[in-house]
């Protein structure tokens, strides 16, 4: 549900409301939003020319424990300048409309990826014309051979059906990365993530860089929104993380129509419930990263500016007295 709303109005696709937890007021319908990473619903042309001019993920601790056992020199499969094609090696269902899609890399390979960052996918309709969208990949930035998408199908959402209806043996184009906000160990003491549904893949990104560095104390707080319980993503990921680093990850979920038995938060995300999760948000060396579509971002963030700029701060964190360099907008 979390997307972000593409400054390039003229292009942007006509985008239906979502009854999400993070949305200004109930409304019902489904989505054509992309997943993650840079503002969305882009036509092909604009999103191709800007992100031919911008071109010059994360896994739980199991998972990492074998990164870093590897040794063997690692290249980058992918080129900044052209598109590459990666053949999809096995695909694992999430929840009813989300899927986790993995695919191959030689051994001695990896993304490259720099935190954060993301890549862009394409390929060529029916009319000839190229779809390409940002996507942030979830595996682990420095794992090889392999390489994950999470992603979320939306109804008429050209990409996310394209990539939907592939089959194991089936390829997709790949270009990045895209570099997004650079951030280092111990940068900042704390940073707070807000996001819902699919918009959790760039903070897994994060999440991921930050635990798996013995050296990085940094502190994290996830506010996690989504429709219910069974929508959310990756739980089981993120509660391992939480489980293994208990002093230095906490997460909040918060759902719009919880089921039976939820305990957690209801509702959308507010000024009141980001303070009462995260009472210090704001405060000392700190970063706040937010990814969601057009109305959570206009009233948790404020929507980004025009031309993929950042814009100004504006509804449930300007409410809680945070500034434009406090906040990082997908």
């Amino acid at each position: 549900m979390f997307r972000l709303i593409s400054p390039l109005k003229a292009a942007a696709r006509t985008v239906p409301r979502h009854a999400y937890s993070t949305s200004s007021k109930p409304a019902g319908g489904s989505s054509k939003l992309v997943t993650v990473g840079l503002p969305l619903g882009i036509a092909a042309a604009a999103a191709y020319a800007y992100y031919g001019d911008k071109l010059g993920g994360a896994t739980a601790p199991k998972a990492q424990a074998a990164v870093a056992a590897r040794k063997e020199p690692v290249s980058s499969a992918l080129n900044p300048k052209e598109f590459v094609d990666f053949k999809l090696k096995n695909v694992h269902k999430l929840t009813h409309n989300t899927s986790r899609f993995t695919f191959e890399l030689q051994e001695d390979q990896n993304l490259g990826l720099d935190v954060t960052s993301c890549v862009v996918t394409k390929f060529v309709g029916e009319d000839g014309k190229p779809v390409i969208r940002p996507y942030t990949p979830t595996s682990d930035a420095d794992l090889t051979g392999s390489f994950d998408f999470v992603i979320k199908r939306y109804e008429g959402g050209p990409m996310s059906s394209h990539i939907h209806n592939l089959k194991p043996g089936d390829t997709l184009s790949v270009k990045g990365p895209i570099s997004k906000y650079p951030l280092q160990a111990n940068q900042h003491e704390t940073v707070s993530l807000i996001a819902g549904g699919s918009g959790i893949t760039p903070m897994i990104q994060i999440i991921s860089s930050i635990l798996k560095n013995k050296a990085d104390k940094t502190k994290i707080h996830l506010i996690y929104a989504n429709v219910s319980p069974q929508d959310i993503i990756l739980k089981d990921e993120l509660d391992a993380y939480a489980k293994a680093h208990p002093d230095q990850f906490k997460i909040t979920y918060v759902v719009d129509k919880p089921a039976e038995g939820w305990n957690g938060p209801t509702g959308y995300v507010t000024a009141e419930l980001i303070k009462k999760s995260i009472p210090d948000i704001g405060k000392g060396n700190t970063k706040v990263f937010v990814c969601g579509p057009p109305p959570m971002m206009k009233t948790v963030s404020g929507s980004k500016g025009p031309n993929f700029t950042q814009g100004d701060v504006d509804g449930a964190l300007k409410e809680l007295g945070l500034t434009n360099e406090l906040v990082f907008k997908y």
